[in-house]
């Protein structure tokens, strides 16, 4: 999608501004990101492929730093695999617990757990390795402070929960993408 209005940016920042163009794109692009999770994930797990289809009303982007894709993937691949193993979505997820103690770092350094966790989170994530001294360093910290690292895990995910990141009632016609689909959540007269 964000491919086809890239032709069309130009005149559309002429026409709508400059800031609505920007906002446009990048929902759009995090639109391409979420549904290219969500196949990804049908691929993993096509025993709940029906339901991770209507898991994108869970992927919505909780911070700005988000607008990066590999920290916007890496939140809705937590998502998306809590959906498929049909676990709560509503805890705080790592890449929300990485960036509330990123920010926390500019304010006040970080205390042993908290680095602790913050490194345990970010390779939850499943984001880049920073190469450098920090390799393999979670592990040391984890050796020194695990249970410390432990209750400050719970804490923030139950911190960050969103009460309403949930798959709740869904409606579906029986069709995704406009194929027929065999899905659970089809309702009687569309099957």
């Amino acid at each position: 999608m964000t491919h086809v209005l890239s032709r069309f940016e130009p005149i559309l920042r002429e026409i709508a501004g400059p800031e609505f163009t920007k906002t446009l794109t990048a929902t759009l692009a995090q639109q391409d990101w979420a549904e290219d999770e969500i196949r990804r994930a049908q691929q993993r797990h096509p025993d709940v492929a029906d339901v991770l289809h209507h898991s994108f009303s869970l992927l919505t982007a909780t911070h700005e730093r988000m607008a990066t894709e590999f920290i916007y993937r890496a939140h809705a691949r937590e998502l998306i695999e809590r959906v498929a193993a049909g676990v709560l979505t509503k805890p705080g997820t790592s890449v929300e617990v990485v960036l509330l103690l990123m920010r926390a770092s500019l304010v006040t350094p970080l205390n042993t757990p908290a680095f602790g966790l913050y490194l345990r989170m970010w390779r939850r994530a499943g984001l880049p390795d920073l190469g450098g001294p920090i390799v393999d360093l979670d592990g040391h910290y984890e050796a020194i402070s695990a249970s410390g690292i432990d209750e400050f895990e719970a804490i923030a995910r139950r911190k960050l929960a969103m009460p309403s990141r949930v798959l709740t009632l869904v409606a579906c016609e029986g069709r995704h993408l406009g194929e027929p689909a065999g899905c659970r959540f089809a309702s009687a007269r569309a099957a």
